[in-house]
């Protein structure tokens, strides 16, 4: 497992070949957090394209913020939030477009890693 901290308001993880960003939560994410968050993947996958896990509870995303896209190095996005304002600002980013690779909103870690999962057994197939 490799660790990336964002500034201080989240951590970059990969693990069996997925990508996890953990936002803390409280904070708002705005673009520069978004950046480092893209440097931060780009430095762990090291040129792979592979599926990335993000935990939105509890975090808001700034309009810039949400303007900026995902890493190229992304295949597969699972957005993983637990109430409805998670939901919510899941939507906006959702919203984004085009989107250069598929997102998904989960409630459940499981089905979320199952989704991602599912994209990262092709992708080695490939």
């Amino acid at each position: 497992m490799h660790n990336i901290e964002i500034t201080d308001k989240g951590t970059l993880e990969l693990t069996d070949g997925i990508l996890r960003l953990r936002w803390r939560s409280g904070h708002a994410i705005g673009p520069e957090d978004a950046h480092r968050a893209n440097a931060a993947i780009e430095a762990l996958s090291q040129g792979r394209s592979l599926p990335l896990l993000v935990d939105v509870e509890g975090v808001t995303f700034t309009r810039p913020a949400r303007k900026v896209p995902p890493s190229p190095s992304v295949s597969k996005i699972a957005l993983l939030g637990s109430s409805p304002v998670d939901y919510v600002i899941a939507l906006f980013v959702l919203r984004i477009s085009p989107l250069p690779c598929p997102v998904a909103y989960f409630t459940s870690i499981r089905k979320a890693m199952s989704w991602l999962r599912r994209s990262s057994n092709r992708a080695k197939d490939n």
